[in-house]
């Protein structure tokens, strides 16, 4: 990571709530995505999270992670979320 976006990353976490970064940490140890159950909980690599859905609409609100997929995007199911990364767009 360059210093740069280590000074970014270091900002970014520090706006953030504790729920917030427990909830990217989660995401992130699972690879970064995951679905939605018909209850609006998480599931990533046979783990539900123990996040509420307040907490993934605010990371997305804030640009950290991306809703995709689902009924939102034309499809089927419930919809999927990612962490976002500098690379892909928003």
């Amino acid at each position: 990571m360059t210093t740069k976006a280590a000074t970014d990353a270091k900002a970014i976490a520090a706006g953030l709530t504790k729920a917030q970064r427990e909830a990217l940490k989660w995401l992130a140890d699972r690879g970064g995505d995951a679905c939605f159950d018909k209850h609006g909980v998480a599931f990533a690599q046979g783990e539900t999270a123990e996040t509420t859905r307040m907490t993934w609409n605010a990371l997305e609100k804030s640009g950290l992670i991306r809703f995709y997929g689902g009924v939102r995007d034309g499809g089927k199911g419930y919809g999927r979320l990612a962490i976002l990364t500098q690379e892909q767009p928003r």
